[in-house]
Formats: C-alpha cells, sequence, structure tokens
C-alpha cells in the first residue's frame, strides 16, 4: 500500500539555470503534514512542478530527476496555465469560493481546459495506483478527478480535501457546472473542510441540487457511502514555537528592534489578493489614528504583502489602492521620527518571518474571507515567552478555533479601529493568558494531527464501503438465498410497504400497489410453503382497501393493528384521545413549513415533510422533537425518526414486537424480511441470526443483506420463485 498525493503543484520548484534543473523543496503546511503520516507508507506527489521544459528530453530529464524523490509531474502547458489555472481556478472557483462574484469572468474555454488538465492529472497518476492504495487530491484546481479515478478504480480509497471555503448553496448554484463538479467531488470517499461551516454548504448543494440525503455526515450513492468531515488544519507548532531561540531569528530581531526602537508594532501578512481585507485594515488603523492621538508616534503598521498575479487587472487595481491609501495615512500622519505605515511588497524569510512574529506586539488578520488562514496560527505558536495579542476576522476558519483571539467583522473599519485600541491597552497578563490557552490548543491541534484524522477517518468509510460491499446482494449471495427458499419446507416472508414494495411518492395516498406487486404477491402466496406477511406503518383500512383480497397477513401501525385468519385483532386495549399539547405543537409546525402535513392514525401521529424545503424541513424537524419531548415523555409515548416522517406512536408495539408474534404461529426453516427503514431494525433485530434479512439503501447494522434502492425489489423476490437467478 502507497498514499498518492494528488495536487495543483508539486511540493518542489524547478527552476532551470546554466543548462540543469535547480529544486527548491516548499516548507509549507501541507508538504508538512503529509510528510508525517507514518514511514512505512510510501508516499507519491503527483504535480506540476512550475517549469515549461523545451523538449522532450529536457522533460525526461526533470521527470527523472523528480522521480528520485517521489515526484512525478504532470507538465502543462502555458495555455493550459492561462485556461485551467488562471482561468477556471482563478478566475471563475476562487472568486466564486470567496463570495466576490463580481470579479468572476467566465469563458467556455476555461471549462474545457479545466476538464482537459484534470483529465491529464488523472492519466499521469494511473500508471502509479495499485488497488489497496490511498489516493488524496487536494484543492479546488481538481475537483473533477475523485469522480475520474473512480471510474478507473471502483474500489480505491479515494480522499479529497477543500483548502478554501465552500460558499453557501444560493452562490454555488450560479456555476452552470455546479453538478459536473459535485459529481466530481463524489468520487471521493471522504471529503474534507477546514470548518463546519463550509461543510455544511456542501451538503447543502448536494441536497438542493442533486437531491442527496445526508446522516451523520454520510451520504449513501448507488453502490457506496460518501463522508463529509471538517478537518481544521493546524501548523508545525513545534517549528514555530522553537524558533524564536534559534541564533538566526536572534540576529533578525535584533536588527528589528534597532530599527522600530520602543514603538509598538502592529503586524499583517498577506498575500496580494482580494479576499484578504488590506484595504479594510489600512483604512480601520487610519480611523485608530484619527481617533487615538495619543498613540500617533508610538506605534507602526507593519504591512508585508506578498506578490501575487499583479499582472491581473483586479490584482493590478488592488496594488495600485494599496500603495495609494499608505502613502495617504503616511503623508496625513508622519513626521521625520516616525512612519506610521512600514510597507514590504515582498516576501520574507521563515527567519524574518519569525522575527517579526516575535517582535509585534498585535497582529491583525482581518480577512474578509478565508479559507483557515495559518497565518494566525503562526503568531501565536511564535510568541514564546512574549506577550501578544491577535485580531482576527470572524471570516477566517481559524476563526472556529482560536476563540482567545478578539474576533472582529472584517468588513466593519470602526470595529477593527476598536480591536486595535483594545490589543495595545490589554494588560500584559490577560495577553499571556490568551496566548497560552491558544498555543496548548496549537499544540495539540498539529498539520501532522490534521493529516493522521483524515487518514484515519478516510480508513474508517472505506471499511463501511467494504462492509456494504460485502452485504450486497449479488449473483453469488442471490444463488445462495434462492438454494435455501428451495430447500426449505416452511417459510416466513415478511415485506414492508413504503419504499420497499412501492416507491416513495409525494402523496402517500398516490402510492398504490401496481398489477406486478399484486401479481408477485399472488404467486408467493400460492405457495403453500409460504406464509406472506406485509408488516407497515400504515393504518389498517389503507391496507385492507390495497390487499384485503390477498390470502396474506396484514400487520397496520407497527403491529398495532394485525389481520389474522381474515379477521382484524387490535392489540391496543382501547382508543385514547390524541394530547391537544402535541396536535397544537405539530399544526405549529406545519403552519410554518410549506409543503409538511399531519397524518392521524389510530395509534400514531405522523409528520410528512417529503415536499418540505430540505434544509428548512432539517430545522423544524429538530425543533418538532425538542418541543414533543416532554409531552410525549409524560404520557409514555415514542418519537421515532423515519424516512421523512417523524411518528409519535406507543412504543409497546413495534414491527419487530410483531415479527415475534408471527414467528409464534409455527415453526419456519427460512425467514426472508425486507424493508428500507428504521422501523424496520426493530424487524431485523427480533429475527433469528440466520434469518435472511435485508435493508433496502442505506447500509444497517442489524440486516444481514442490502438492495441498493426500492427497484430492485419486486426482481429480487421474483428471482426466488423463478427457475433463473436473477442478475444482481
Amino acid at each position: 500500500m502507497k498514499l498518492v498525493i494528488i495536487s495543483n503543484r508539486l511540493p518542489v520548484k524547478a527552476v532551470r539555470k546554466e543548462e540543469r534543473y535547480h529544486f527548491t523543496f516548499s516548507e509549507g503546511g501541507l508538504a508538512t503534514g503529509l510528510n508525517s503520516l507514518q514511514s512505512s507508507v510510501d508516499k507519491f506527489w503527483i504535480g506540476w512542478p512550475e517549469a515549461f521544459p523545451a523538449n522532450q528530453a529536457e522533460e525526461q530529464q526533470l521527470t527523472e530527476e523528480l522521480h528520485q524523490h517521489n515526484f512525478h509531474p504532470v507538465f502543462l502547458t502555458p495555455l493550459q496555465i492561462h485556461n485551467y489555472y488562471e482561468g477556471y481556478s482563478n478566475n471563475i472557483l476562487w472568486p466564486l469560493c470567496h463570495y466576490f462574484y463580481s470579479y468572476i469572468h467566465y469563458d467556455i474555454n476555461y471549462w474545457e481546459t479545466y476538464k482537459e488538465v484534470n483529465e491529464l492529472f488523472c492519466r499521469i497518476a494511473s500508471p502509479f495506483i495499485e488497488p489497496d492504495d490511498i489516493v488524496w487530491v487536494q484543492d479546488y484546481q481538481l475537483m473533477l478527478l475523485p469522480a475520474m479515478l473512480r471510474r478507473l478504480y471502483p474500489s480505491l480509497r479515494i480522499g479529497y480535501f477543500h483548502h478554501i471555503p465552500f460558499p453557501s448553496y444560493e452562490l454555488f448554484r450560479v456555476l452552470p457546472e455546479r453538478a459536473e463538479i459535485l459529481n466530481g467531488l463524489l468520487g471521493a470517499d471522504l471529503v474534507g473542510f477546514h470548518t463546519p461551516d463550509y461543510m455544511r454548504h456542501f451538503i447543502s448543494a448536494l441536497n438542493h441540487m442533486l437531491s442527496l440525503n445526508f446522516e451523520y455526515g454520510d451520504v449513501r450513492l448507488k453502490d457506496r457511502m460518501v463522508r463529509v468531515e471538517a478537518f481544521p488544519i493546524g501548523i508545525n507548532f513545534t517549528k514555530y514555537y522553537d524558533a524564536p531561540l534559534y541564533p538566526a531569528v536572534q540576529r533578525k530581531l535584533k536588527r528589528l528592534r534597532q530599527k522600530f526602537g520602543d514603538r509598538k508594532l502592529i503586524l499583517s501578512v498577506d498575500r496580494l489578493d482580494y479576499s484578504k481585507g488590506i484595504l479594510h485594515r489600512l483604512r480601520g488603523f487610519e480611523l485608530f489614528l484619527e481617533n487615538h492621538p495619543e498613540y500617533r508616534g508610538r506605534v507602526s503598521l507593519a504591512m508585508i504583502i506578498v506578490p501575487s498575479r499583479d499582472k491581473v487587472n483586479a490584482y493590478a487595481y488592488l496594488k495600485r489602492n494599496v500603495n495609494e491609501l499608505v502613502s495617504t495615512i503616511n503623508g496625513k500622519y508622519s513626521d521625520i521620527d516616525w512612519t506610521p505605515v512600514y510597507y514590504f511588497y515582498h516576501s520574507f524569510s521563515f527567519e524574518e518571518l519569525v522575527a517579526m512574529y516575535s517582535l509585534a506586539h498585535v497582529a491583525l488578520v482581518t480577512p474578509l474571507r478565508d479559507g483557515m488562514n495559518l497565518v494566525a496560527k503562526e503568531y501565536i505558536a511564535a510568541k514564546r515567552g512574549l506577550p501578544g495579542t491577535l485580531i482576527l476576522s470572524e471570516m477566517a476558519g481559524a476563526s472556529i478555533e482560536l476563540t482567545d483571539a478578539l474576533i472582529v467583522n472584517p468588513n466593519d473599519v470602526c470595529e477593527i479601529e476598536k480591536a486595535i485600541y483594545r490589543a495595545l491597552e490589554m494588560p500584559v497578563k490577560e495577553q499571556t493568558s490568551r496566548l497560552t490557552r491558544m498555543q496548548h490548543l496549537l499544540s495539540v491541534h498539529t498539520v501532522n494531527k490534521w493529516a493522521a484524522d483524515f487518514i484515519r477517518q478516510l480508513n474508517l468509510i472505506c471499511r463501511k464501503n467494504e462492509s456494504l460491499h460485502n452485504k450486497l446482494i449479488r449473483r453469488e449471495n442471490m444463488a445462495l438465498i434462492r438454494q435455501a427458499y428451495l430447500n426449505s419446507r416452511k417459510r416466513l416472508i415478511v415485506l414492508d410497504y413504503d419504499g420497499t414494495l412501492a416507491p416513495f411518492v409525494s402523496n402517500p395516498e398516490d402510492a398504490v400497489p401496481t398489477r406486478e406487486l399484486y401479481n408477485l404477491l399472488q404467486m408467493l402466496a400460492s405457495d403453500p410453503e409460504n406464509t406472506v406477511a406485509i408488516s407497515s406503518g400504515r393504518d389498517h383500512s389503507t391496507l385492507e382497501h390495497w390487499f384485503g383480497h390477498l390470502p396474506i397477513l396484514l400487520a397496520a401501525e407497527h403491529g398495532a393493528f394485525y389481520k389474522d385468519n381474515g379477521r382484524w385483532y387490535n392489540n391496543l386495549p382501547e382508543k385514547e384521545s390524541w394530547n391537544d399539547e402535541i396536535l397544537h405543537v405539530i399544526q405549529e409546525i406545519i403552519s410554518k413549513t410549506p409543503g409538511t402535513r399531519m397524518e392521524i392514525k389510530e395509534t400514531a401521529i405522523v409528520w410528512h415533510y417529503r415536499n418540505a424545503n430540505p434544509w428548512l424541513a432539517s430545522i423544524r424537524e429538530k425543533e418538532l422533537e425538542d418541543r414533543l419531548a416532554e409531552p410525549c415523555a409524560s404520557l409514555g409515548l415514542q418519537i421515532m425518526k423515519g424516512n421523512k416522517i417523524v411518528e409519535i406512536k406507543s412504543p409497546a408495539y413495534t414491527k419487530g414486537s410483531e415479527a415475534k408474534r408471527l414467528m409464534g404461529k409455527d415453526t419456519y426453516d427460512f425467514i426472508l424480511a425486507i424493508g428500507d427503514d428504521v422501523t424496520d431494525e426493530d424487524m431485523f433485530s427480533a429475527l433469528p441470526p440466520d434469518a435472511i434479512t435485508v435493508k433496502i439503501g442505506s447500509i444497517s447494522d442489524h440486516a444481514r443483506f442490502n438492495l441498493q434502492s426500492q427497484t430492485e425489489t419486486i426482481p429480487f423476490l421474483l428471482g426466488l420463485v423463478r427457475q433463473e437467478v436473477m442478475a444482481m
């Protein structure tokens, strides 16, 4: 087994100098975290080496050199970089995911090249992949790749991590290729995000656009599950915490102290990007100087901006505005001994950056939208034994964890100004206390832990998929089930109705049995060795109307009523009127949730929400459970969630108790039970271990077998009674 990591760029940059290539290795968080994974696993990294070889011989030479480090290059042309990377990735997906919709520049060539490059990555990766490998795809440039790999390797373990924000459904839906993007990601077994909010937005998009429903973070596809989870990425804490002790950092720090003197320093570190909130930050600092003249000459803002795409119009415009605003502030407030804003438009070395972290009294990290923002975490880690305060945007993923920072709305320059004043006035004891708590958190939730947690969750969902695969009824186990059926002489066949014998429909009254179903039930019941029963949550009047003419047993409302020898029996001693409080709560929920309805049975009340907005229904479902918990508990009633329903009923009778009653009628050497809902789990649990228990749809811990959808039920049952074995 090996780990195949696929990202847009390799963690190494190839630069041609004097007829040969020289390599600069990345020390970034991603490379560090992935390299930390257990050494027993071989790691292969596939990506672009940021080079354009002049000819095939040069390409071959570079490939061989990279192979020595288990790096496998994907060579892209300048046109591909323009359309796929600069175009679709950074002119469409980047602004969309960062909520800058007006910055999107759409070109159909971008999308075509994006698909082309994802296919190229797939072709390059394929020769290195074996069935038991783990493939981990990184980030938004390769969102189609998981599905491409899945088509080639159906049982491959595939993970995907999204390193930038995932936008709300309302914004993501504007993307013309939205369904293709989502289906591309669903090729993975595990899809990871930095925060629960991004995870929630992704699930909402799948729910609205692909009509997929999640249960505990998992969604069931045709033959497997996909898990969606939040994994906040950390940093190499020890590296930054120990760095201030390095002699090289100490020398840099000494020179910086001489440069800035005893003035307080506010530090800002960003790549040039409109999502970073650089102009808002400068305006907040300008407002601070205006409102607090006592700090003029005593505090400076050191703004480090790393150049990025400054030839692109939006970025060039931003750079020009930053230059002008810095000049305005310095022109307005500076004097011969003091510069308000020190502006550095270049990258800093690791030693220089850590020295700045150590010296800065305040870190001002206020992106308008950011996937995580590791600068905030690096600053905290580097404050070894020194006070300091972090001002952090609530729009940065890091704000979920770093709650001891001063959290601000980055769009509110007044709030930024007030946070600067509060940070500068904060007592050292409070600064130290906040830093200590955040340092402890970062020392535990490191980039190494992030990588290990992701791989562990990936292995868990893959094991679940293996279990699901083993439970699926295919040709081999279908033959064994049919043989057991034919060899038996006394058979009990118990079938659920909705979602099992009939598909779910918008209006439950429309789910009438088909002629095909009647013929099947008649065929099963005509065999004298078969006892056929339908055990349903439906009321007994409906079941009698639909099936009363057939020679089968019926159980209604989960066994509260049952029909035996042509007569209906009531298991409940007397009918009780429903509690007014329960009825009122359900009616109130219905009034504010369009598309929902209430069904009142003799022994149960059901709230149906199949036709409601999925997001709203999920909120109302939780509200209904909370509000009914007390009245139901006092009356000894059970709240049970099913497929797009919430049911309030007595716990005295279940499909499990009905299954036991049926087994008590005779001795059977073959028992078959099929159902699709949580209510059917009671039936599966009540039956003997050797019974043929079949769950429709999602995998069950209690059922031995699984059919992928309701449409397979009738073919499965026909396969039992016909001579030929059905093709599964």
